[in-house]
């Protein structure tokens, strides 16, 4: 089955509590058994509900008393655990204006970030009360949109009211988050006849939104207990949600996918993020460890920069950095690191490079080693066969050997 997800909002003294409490507790009556209710209450006005309706009905009832975020979530943590039928939070406008207050300088300025930060932490409420396995209303007092409209005869803009919405949640109106939004507000009514002058009260609640085409636009009044609660006092709220409540029964809980875009993060990134990290340390260690191989000085700078360009060229085939950066792949970069340092280990033994034909040798050689370890030969051997070789008895360029493994892959 699927379950009541309904926000209610309206101006203070509209009777939100009162009729939500008598929503609750029905609900709990009739649907769950008579399950406990927990509810956070931001004024610490429950515990008079408590008395006059949740003991009347022997429904057990929660409450947490608190104005911050963090009794929020903590209210939500403790029904989650316990298991309870109904979640009541009234009213999330009061937590929503603690958590701006909080996360912001005291300047009162919300830069991006922290606003991000708190978004964060008031979705990990959101989330469970959209999609948890239980009944969930929430109370919040009536905001307003405002929009910059341009007078049509003097062209200056003016700050006009637009549309009602329920004050939590920033630029997102909480009654989104529900599958049923509904308005309240309190009106007077005087009665004519013998009682004329005499004046009741009574509270219209306006359906303005059931996702569920059920009860959509409908409008419904209640009014005051004559002479207190008495017992079943709640049908008379219950019973107009009924249809919606029964409706959504009828619906099969859908198969929610329990992964998340955390999923996606390794070590605090993406796995994009990550790469991109990755690739970038690569590129520094390849330049650190040609600055190694290669570290110029005075008489040797423009050598060793020639050696730098040659030495890219063979291991990518430019000898662009920025082409490097952008076009090679990760597991090649890697690739090339490895090569450079077993260059690195064969200079710190005593070999030498003298031209470009004994850098791609050494070369050739620093990729064997990575590619088949333990041959161990050593530039002079390579150079000397290589030599030796040749019928015109002329040193030649070792290209045929490096183009024998510059396909080759290397497992990383």
């Amino acid at each position: 089955m699927k379950y009541l997800k309904l926000s209610t909002d309206g101006p203070n003294g509209s009777g939100k509590t009162c009729t939500m409490a008598q929503l609750a507790a029905g609900i709990a009556k009739d649907y769950c058994g008579a399950g406990a209710v927990h509810v956070y209450d931001s004024s610490d006005r429950w515990g008079a509900w408590k008395v006059h309706i949740f003991d009347t009905e022997k429904v057990p009832l929660v409450i947490t008393v608190g104005n911050s975020l963090a009794a929020l979530k903590q209210s939500m943590n403790d029904f989650l655990k316990a298991k309870g039928a109904v979640y009541v939070a009234d009213d999330l406008t009061v937590p929503w204006s603690e958590g701006l207050s909080t996360f912001a300088y005291e300047n009162g300025n919300l830069p991006f970030d922290r606003r991000a930060q708190l978004m964060n932490e008031w979705n990990r409420f959101v989330l469970p009360f959209q999609a948890g396995e239980f009944h969930a209303i929430a109370c919040g007092r009536l905001g307003y949109w405002w929009e910059n409209i341009e007078d049509p005869d003097t062209g200056e803009k003016k700050l006009v009211q637009g549309d009602s919405k329920f004050n939590a949640g920033g630029g997102q109106n909480f009654g989104f988050e529900c599958v049923l939004e509904a308005e309240m507000r309190r009106r007077k009514r005087r009665i004519a006849g013998l009682l004329r002058g005499k004046t009741t009260m009574e509270y219209v609640c306006d359906v303005v939104k059931d996702a569920d085409s059920i009860i959509n636009n409908q409008q419904f009044v209640f009014k005051d207990f004559d002479k207190g609660y008495k017992q079943g006092d709640y049908k008379r709220v219950l019973d107009c949600f009924r249809p919606h409540i029964e409706f959504r029964a009828k619906l099969g809980q859908a198969n929610r996918a329990t992964s998340t875009s955390r999923d996606l993060i390794v070590s605090g990134k993406t796995d994009w993020a990550r790469d991109q990290a990755d690739r970038k340390g690569l590129i520094e260690e390849l330049d650190n460890l040609l600055n190694q191989c290669f570290p110029g000085g005075e008489k040797r700078s423009k050598i060793d920069t020639m050696f730098r360009h040659l030495t890219l060229e063979y291991l990518n085939g430019f000898s662009s950095w920025s082409r490097m950066e952008d076009e090679i792949e990760t597991n090649n970069l890697r690739r090339n690191v490895e090569i450079i340092k077993k260059m690195r280990a064969r200079l710190q033994a005593g070999e030498r490079i003298t031209d470009q034909n004994s850098l791609v040798g050494m070369l050739h050689l620093s990729t064997e080693d990575v590619l088949h370890p333990g041959k161990n030969m050593t530039l002079v051997e390579l150079l000397t066969s290589t030599s030796a070789n040749n019928k015109n008895g002329k040193p030649q360029p070792v290209i045929a050997a490096q183009d024998a493994v510059a396909e080759e892959e290397i497992p990383f």
